[in-house]
């Protein structure tokens, strides 16, 4: 027998289920638009520089023409690398790149340029798991990884740093580490002997010689 009133029951549960598969879709999309504001906002050099007249639809504020940038000049091209980092590498190492320590990801900040001081170092850059295996290009990849370093840890570069290329990449990438952990640890080292200290590496530490 059929209880009077179920069919209402039953209607307003899935009422119910699809107001709260709205509100999580909802919950995405507001975290993914915080993201891309922290993102824009963020105190982090190449940040496109803020024009006073804007665009509504596509078209031009008090008759003025909005200007486009090359997409192959300076300002375009670091743009498109921080959006590439955003897209493919804030989501572990955040959008302002200091990690997750206690999950084992490294903070970059101050830290990430003193890899280049070694030639090992500048190529576990490439090798590492993060970078190796993301859906980049050997292009994007060298992109991004120069405005990694350029915008997180400048001190920490050479005098004479020579940003990647794709190039470079491409000859270096394919050669995976069947194990990291030890490659970092010696990295650090060595590192140290020269007066870079890393930033904290949880990932393995208790593996840390």
């Amino acid at each position: 027998m059929i209880r009077a009133g179920s069919g209402s029951g039953r209607r307003r549960r899935r009422g119910r289920g699809a107001a709260l598969s709205a509100a999580a879709a909802m919950g995405a999309l507001a975290a993914a638009v915080a993201l891309a504001g922290e993102a824009s906002t963020s105190d982090v050099p190449y940040a496109a520089p803020s024009s006073a007249k804007t665009s509504v639809a596509g078209q031009p504020v008090a008759g003025k023409p909005v200007a486009t940038p090359s997409p192959d000049s300076p300002d375009a091209l670091r743009q498109a690398a921080r959006a590439d980092y955003v897209l493919k590498c804030a989501g572990c190492h955040r959008v302002d790149g200091r990690g997750s320590t206690p999950h084992g990801i490294p903070d970059f900040r101050n830290s990430v340029g003193a890899f280049v001081h070694l030639p090992a170092g500048r190529e576990y850059l490439i090798r590492v798991p993060g970078a190796a295996y993301s859906p980049l290009s050997n292009a994007d990849l060298a992109a991004v990884l120069n405005w990694v370093l350029l915008t997180f840890s400048p001190a920490q570069l050479p005098p004479d740093f020579q940003p990647y290329t794709e190039a470079e990449v491409a000859a270096v990438r394919p050669n995976r580490y069947p194990d990291v952990v030890p490659v970092r640890h010696g990295l650090a080292q060595e590192l140290a002997k020269q007066g870079f200290t890393l930033s904290d590496y949880s990932y393995g530490s208790a593996r840390k010689p």
